[in-house]
């Protein structure tokens, strides 16, 4: 045996909940995070995301002020960056969705045979399997404008 020195005993457990200096910041968030019910967390990313925009606002604000002469001021930076990104971006997107657009889908219209379908009876539980389904049989039935109708319409 060595008389040297000893090695400390770990604790003897872990460390209560309750003792806020020996957690981590993340964790402590977390345990927080955890705490809130459904429409709390709603809350606070709603408040965020008004925070973060409203933070983008006055960047994008400050970022296209004009001095006198109506030129854009040079001390921007980083924010005139930002402003003239989001500027470009907003111009690409204008431009894209109408020429990208896909082209509308023809309406179906006329008779459509009756089938069989299998019905959820609960719609509102169906998300979390709290529902039942039942074959149902739906009836002949005319979908869109009868053809006898736009002819009616086109000849007044």
């Amino acid at each position: 045996m060595t008389d040297g020195p000893r090695s400390p005993e770990p604790p003897s457990g872990p460390p209560p909940d309750n003792d806020v200096e020996r957690k981590p910041l993340r964790r402590r968030v977390t345990d927080a995070w955890n705490k809130l019910g459904p429409v709390s967390k709603a809350g606070a990313i709603g408040v965020a995301a008004a925070v973060v925009g409203g933070a983008i606002a006055v960047a994008h604000f400050w970022a296209t002020a004009t001095d006198d002469e109506g030129e854009a001021e040079e001390s921007g930076g980083v924010l005139a960056e930002v402003a003239r990104i989001l500027d470009q971006a907003a111009a690409e997107q204008d431009n894209s969705s109408s020429l990208n657009a896909p082209p509308p889908r023809p309406s179906h219209t006329g008779d459509v045979s009756g089938y069989l379908r299998f019905q959820c009876l609960n719609p509102r539980g169906h998300a979390v399997g709290n529902c039942r389904h039942e074959w149902r049989w739906v009836d002949d039935y005319t979908k869109g404008v009868a053809k006898e109708e736009e002819e009616e319409d086109a000849e007044v």
